[in-house]
């Protein structure tokens, strides 16, 4: 049983703790560090579905009238940048992962355990990943108000935004979720995760934000 000072100091430690953990200051952002050096994982991507949906591979430009240009969202976009919707629409497709806004479970898992063979781990989070984005990206533009969107820039094809958006979440939740036995813990990488998971964007699209 523990003495009465050795309780002391487990309640103080675990004070400590949470203070540390809460002090989180969502004003400063962390140095930029590349989130696949914190979770470090094959591509998503194969080099043979690159090369199908390469034309689709495009990003519109950022915006350079002033106040975007130095915005908090325009930063975060400029690090974080939002997958090309028709480049995934494309290897989607291919894939036949998801279509119509519907997740193929089974074609899922077929693929995951072809890009992440050796990773169990990565396979479950990915899977449990592409399952809660996929529903809140379904509940995100049910709920968008009737009204078009905006035109593409000049080159660029029209495409849905769902499949750029389900990517980016799906992204970015692997980012928070990886696994214990790829996560890189330094402490950029430590810091950087707190300040996205506690730290909140002052604007920007659902299904691509800090709730997924």
């Amino acid at each position: 049983m523990l003495s009465r000072s050795q309780l002391l100091l487990l309640v103080v430690g675990f004070c400590l703790n949470a203070a540390v953990s809460a002090d989180v200051d969502c004003s400063k952002r962390p140095p930029f560090v590349n989130p696949k050096t914190c979770c470090p994982m094959p591509d998503f991507v194969t080099a043979e579905l690159k090369e199908k949906c390469a034309k689709f591979d495009m990003a519109p430009p950022p915006p350079t009238d002033g106040d975007a240009s130095g915005s908090f969202e325009s930063k975060r976009r400029h690090h974080h940048p939002h997958p090309p919707p028709c480049f995934f629409s494309c290897i989607f497709n291919e894939t036949g992962i998801y279509q119509n806004r519907n997740l193929d479970e089974d074609k899922l898992k077929s693929y995951l355990q072809v890009i992440f063979k050796d990773s169990t781990d990565l396979q479950t989070t990915a899977t449990e990943a592409f399952t809660t984005c996929a529903t809140k990206v379904a509940e995100f533009e049910a709920n968008l108000p009737p009204r078009p969107g905006p035109s593409p820039p000049p080159g660029f094809p029209i495409c849905p935004h769902d499949a750029g958006h389900l990517m980016g979440c799906v992204f970015r939740n692997l980012m928070k979720n990886c696994p214990d036995s790829i996560r890189n813990d330094s402490q950029q990488c430590t810091d950087m995760k707190e300040f996205f998971t506690k730290c909140k964007p002052p604007r920007g699209p659902p299904p691509s934000g800090e709730d997924m």
